[in-house]
């Protein structure tokens, strides 16, 4: 406990001196290497206390990877961007509250209670698929990749709760941004990873790696190879923290480099598929994909899952649906 204050204090005094001192730095090696140095000496010290296996511990991480780029984006790449402090906090906040202003037009917002009864469908889903997979063997099989993923998707029922809360209390005027858009009806690659999955990192990313590095290198194309190969980076860190070993690693990295590469490819070719072929070859190259990314997590089994309890699985008052009696090979 003692080391994970310091750590955090570490944090905030790099920020301050990020927004006070160090983006005034002309130099701009010198400016990286103050703002560089502390955020990795800070991200090695998180990966050293979080214990293995916790999705607490790749969200610690998860969120010092983040930090780390907000940093480098507003010190180094675009030192200028915000001139105060509260908009330079605000950029750091918006990572554990990513609140959005509601749609102007109530045609275009869903009401209050899609919020709601969407939560309540995925807490239902994602405990009743929890206590399928804690009776499953590892595998790396596709019916496994499937229901781990349903797991994962409706893991967010949570997120659909808190923004009910949060339109409510603001009268429909602000929500959480949707951690996912529905990813599965993608008609393309750059849809699902640019407006559909993981908004949260995604936006990130887009403002932080995608924008500064257009403005430098002024091709899409590189830039969006460069938010691939960061997120593969990221990735592949969350991958070893979990299996603590780098051989585990490299098809991670693989499967986003493939998938920058699969965007680049698109984004180039000169004809335009109708959309229900799009939406088959986008789903196609994903499952294809699929095990490069996650099939290392499935392959840990039941004790994987019997340390990471989904939010409110013990209480007593959520149904419990039935669980097959058999496993998927």
């Amino acid at each position: 406990m003692p080391s994970g204050i310091l750590i955090f204090v570490g944090w905030v005094v790099q920020l301050f001196l990020c927004f006070y001192a160090i983006r005034f730095i002309s130099n701009t090696i010198t400016r990286c290497i103050l703002t560089c140095l502390p955020c990795l000496l800070l991200t090695y010290m998180v990966t050293c206390e979080v214990p293995p296996l916790l999705m607490t511990s790749m969200l610690a991480v998860t969120y010092c990877w983040l930090a780390s780029i907000r940093l480098i984006h507003l010190t180094i790449l675009s030192p200028n961007q915000c001139s105060t402090l509260r908009s330079f906090i605000f950029k750091f906040l918006w990572m554990f509250f990513p609140i959005v202003p509601c749609a102007p037009d109530y045609k275009e917002q869903w009401p209050i209670f899609y919020d709601l009864i969407s939560g309540a469908v995925k807490l239902l889903v994602n405990h009743w698929m929890y206590r399928w997979l804690l009776t499953c063997p590892g595998s790396d099989s596709y019916a496994r990749l499937i229901m781990f993923y349903i797991y994962a998707l409706a893991f967010t029922f949570l997120s659909d709760f808190q923004s009910a809360i949060l339109r409510t209390v603001t009268r429909d005027k602000y929500m959480l941004k949707s951690i996912t858009n529905v990813p599965l009806i993608s008609r393309s690659l750059r849809e699902f990873w640019g407006r559909r999955y993981n908004q949260l990192i995604g936006t990130i990313l887009r403002e932080s790696v995608f924008q500064p590095a257009l403005q430098h290198s002024s091709s899409p194309s590189v830039a969006a190879l460069i938010v691939f190969l960061v997120s593969g980076l990221l990735h592949v860190h969350l991958a070893f923290i979990t299996f603590g070993d780098f051989r585990d690693t490299m098809s991670t990295m693989t499967f986003f480099l493939l998938h920058g590469l699969a965007c680049t490819i698109a984004a180039h070719t000169p004809f335009r598929l109708r959309a229900p072929v799009s939406w088959f070859l986008t789903l196609f190259f994903l499952v294809v994909t699929a095990p490069l990314q996650n099939g290392s997590f499935t392959k840990l089994g039941p004790d994987y899952y019997a340390v990471n309890k989904p939010p409110l699985i013990d209480n007593k008052w959520i149904p419990i649906l039935s669980v097959p009696n058999f496993c998927p090979k």
